[in-house]
């Protein structure tokens, strides 16, 4: 392997990385924004019918869970199921929107084993069979899957689409190599 295999090896793991990184950060921080809203809206609610507020560490320990439980399934079911997409697409060469429905796919696939695995390993009956709770994890999950998604496929797309735009803008290339000073002309 040559140098500038291993440079563009390395570059193409680091950039799988690094967006799938980002792609976690903002599932995440979309699931604190919304447990935030939905906080808010139900303390205004509890002031405006003069009701309890609850314990001052609601707010708090919520986010704290929300954050948890939405890494959890980042790491745990999108990012699985959105790398696998994205490697069998480029091995088949699908186009990008191909990785949409392999993604669904094994996102069902995860979903049905995780379920299948709480009911295996639970000591108490569940008040729904496998299927079911593999249907409502998928269902819940299909929301942020989306965001998730599009977060890794939005990077790539947005650089290709600064390249084009800047083009006109970047100097030609003719080949010459750049010196310091111009030279004279007489």
């Amino acid at each position: 392997m040559t140098k500038t295999q291993a440079v563009r090896i390395t570059g193409a793991i680091g950039s799988i990385v690094a967006r799938h990184a980002l792609a976690t950060a903002v599932t995440v921080i979309a699931a604190c924004v919304v447990w935030t809203v939905t906080y808010l809206t139900l303390l205004f609610w509890a002031l405006v019918t003069n009701s309890g507020l609850g314990s001052p560490l609601s707010y708090p320990a919520g986010l704290l869970f929300i954050a948890l439980i939405s890494l959890a399934g980042s790491l745990i079911l999108l990012l699985p199921s959105t790398a696998l997409a994205e490697l069998l697409a480029k091995t088949f060469r699908l186009p990008i929107l191909a990785q949409l429905p392999i993604s669904l796919a094994f996102l069902a696939l995860l979903c049905t084993i995780a379920a299948f695995s709480t009911v295996a390993t639970a000591s108490v009956p569940l008040i729904l069979d496998p299927w079911k709770q593999a249907a409502l994890l998928f269902l819940t999950t299909l929301v942020p899957l989306g965001v998730y998604w599009w977060t890794v496929q939005c990077i790539p797309l947005l650089i290709a689409l600064f390249r084009k735009l800047s083009k006109p803008f970047r100097p030609a290339e003719t080949g010459e190599k750049p010196t310091l000073a111009k030279k004279r002309v007489t």
